[in-house]
């Protein structure tokens, strides 16, 4: 009896350290059909309530540890939808910047640790990369305005010759106010000035 009492302790001791190290019980032989018979005999009944706290006991173990794992595989899964979710709304993000600032790639971005407080932060991506990058882009804008007016002042004077005469600054006015007292030198200068474009008010 007492030798069944010890497989039993040895049998439900094993069978813990299996639930703590996942693994197996092995190495012992299945006891004979004699030895089944006198365990389950013991267990259903001197022993009835301590083997079924210590199976009641292992089982609660084994469940609380399903639970456990349950809760982590769903907070994963719940942190991957929220990581491809965000994937898609910076690959978005990315196209939108990347049509005002075709530099701009989200990576080597999110490698500037100041860009990525700023992101985290909740700052858009576009204004972050202003912000990070505002020096250059400043030079960028600079360039680009002193060669717009440098192109629209080449404009201004290869066409200087070709505006009509009240553009030029040299207006002429006409001093008489009564047509009729106008020579003929005087009417032909003024046809060639309206061919020219120039209003005549009298």
């Amino acid at each position: 009896m007492k030798q069944l009492w010890m497989d039993w302790q040895t049998f439900a001791e094993a069978a813990e350290a299996g639930q703590e190290t996942g693994g197996e019980t092995g190495g012992q032989a299945a006891p004979d059909a004699g030895e089944q018979e006198a365990f389950s005999a013991l267990i259903r009944g001197q022993y009835k309530e301590q083997f079924d706290a210590r199976v009641q006991k292992i089982l609660d173990g084994r469940l609380r540890g399903l639970r456990q794992e349950n809760a982590r595989l769903r907070q994963e899964v719940q942190a991957r939808r929220e990581s491809q979710a965000g994937a898609v709304l910076r690959l978005q993000e990315e196209g939108r910047i990347r049509q005002v600032y075709p530099d701009f790639d989200w990576r080597r971005e999110m490698a500037s640790p100041r860009f990525g407080r700023l992101v985290t932060a909740g700052v858009d991506g576009r204004t972050a990369y202003e912000i990070v990058h505002r020096q250059e882009l400043l030079k960028v804008a600079m360039g680009y305005a002193a060669a717009q007016a440098r192109s629209q002042m080449a404009r201004s004077i290869a066409s200087g010759g070709g505006r009509a005469a009240e553009n030029r600054g040299d207006s002429r006015s006409v001093t008489r106010s009564d047509p009729r007292g106008l020579t003929s030198r005087e009417l032909a200068d003024i046809r060639k000035r309206v061919q020219d474009g120039e209003k005549i008010r009298f």
